[in-house]
């Protein structure tokens, strides 16, 4: 019998990405574009309304596929609702996936997309968990960029500001039953964001939830479908009403896979006195972040202290910070990018983490926060930008 846990990937699970398809595709030159007559005003710059999720732009792209017709033509077409029989499979039995990426403005106002392809690969992976239809992820790319360019006047040009893209694909089959969908619909939307620390970064406290089991080996914690995000919803209320902001999530033997949303980092110094920047490994119950893997290339690149990939618990995790090897934790993810953490509940105490209080955060956690921003915004060259 086959180990529940998966062989895990290093540095990096994003490597030789395969993007085709064995199977019929849509293409990016069968796109067809209809501008909107009713252009939307657009919010001003300013992070206390240009909040996550709360304004989309004036598109969005959408292709259907049948298993009788297969995908249909690409169309961007104005923001609109959608139109959903009651019986659609994506609304009782949580058969979507997702994606979430960022665009940026640059210099000389360029468009820049930050490893994109990454998503596509990852959304197939989610795509073919599902029985949903399969895609060629570079025709994919090729039409969100399209879309973004349509409404690149929506990417703020503000330090901070990003264009949030969601890509998301439901199964839409008009027929109760658990069992692949005949129909989907592939839809993508863009968001105006702004920055998620508007005064610079800003270290959270976490509870080592004991209770309630994000994902268990052999399940789905290694892909972003919607069925890994609705039960996290009460825990988090749970444990905000008891002072913390989000949950640290473990097996009942105590191995720490996530924080909320995001991937975790461990600074610290081992028990032979060397410095390792350590993340869970990928087993199969752990999302594999982009930014978890930007991090461990640049950490890698920085070559001051080991980084490894592998099981880890929280009670090692515990003892480092009573013994005071811990120098920082942090977690990352799209959205925030990096989350410093200052403080962890276990088993009804708490542990302080240290941090810079100038920088409200670790040096390594700050330091890695600026070259992605670096890297995003143009600052830094690299070849994890694709400009548009």
């Amino acid at each position: 019998m086959r180990s529940v846990f998966k062989n895990f990937y290093k540095f990096s699970y994003y490597a030789n990405m395969d993007l085709s398809s064995p199977h019929a595709s849509f293409q990016a030159r069968d796109l067809k574009i209809i501008h909107t007559q009713h252009y939307i005003t657009k919010p001003p710059c300013d992070p206390k309304i240009m909040t996550f999720g709360a304004f989309h732009t004036d598109h969005l792209l959408e292709i259907d596929w049948s298993d009788k017709m297969g995908w249909s033509r690409p169309m961007i077409v104005p923001f609109k609702n959608f139109e959903l029989h009651p019986f659609s499979s994506c609304l009782h039995y949580a058969i979507e996936c997702f994606e979430g990426s960022k665009a940026y403005k640059g210099p000389n106002n360029t468009i820049r997309v930050f490893r994109l392809d990454c998503n596509m690969f990852r959304m197939k992976h989610s795509a073919k968990r599902l029985s949903l239809p399969d895609f060629d992820g570079h025709e994919l790319q090729k039409c969100i960029e399209a879309l973004i360019k349509v409404d690149q006047d929506w990417i703020p040009d503000n330090p901070g500001f990003s264009c949030y893209i969601r890509p998301t694909l439901i199964a839409t089959e008009e027929a109760l039953g658990v069992r692949a969908s005949s129909r989907a619909k592939l839809f993508v939307v863009l968001c105006p964001v702004g920055p998620y620390f508007p005064s610079g970064l800003k270290p959270v406290r976490v509870f080592c939830n004991t209770i309630t089991i994000r994902s268990y080996p052999g399940g789905v914690g290694e892909y972003k479908v919607a069925g890994n995000y609705a039960p996290t919803v009460l825990p988090l209320k749970e444990v905000q009403k008891i002072g913390f902001h989000q949950n640290l999530w473990l097996l009942p033997d105590g191995l720490v896979q996530e924080m909320g949303v995001c991937n975790l980092f461990f600074y610290w110094k081992n028990k032979q006195g060397e410095n390792e920047l350590i993340t869970p490994m990928l087993d199969g119950t752990i999302l594999p972040g982009v930014v978890r893997d930007s991090i461990l290339n640049l950490a890698k690149q920085i070559n001051k202290f080991k980084v490894i990939e592998r099981k880890v618990y929280i009670q090692e995790v515990v003892e480092a910070i009573s013994e005071g090897r811990m120098i920082e934790m942090f977690g990352c993810g799209t959205g925030v990018m990096v989350q410093p953490i200052e403080a962890i509940g276990f088993n009804d105490k708490i542990y302080e983490v240290k941090y810079n209080t100038n920088l409200n955060s670790g040096e390594l956690t700050h330091h890695l926060y600026q070259l992605l921003n670096e890297i995003q915004t143009g600052e830094r060259s690299h070849e994890w930008i694709s400009i548009i």
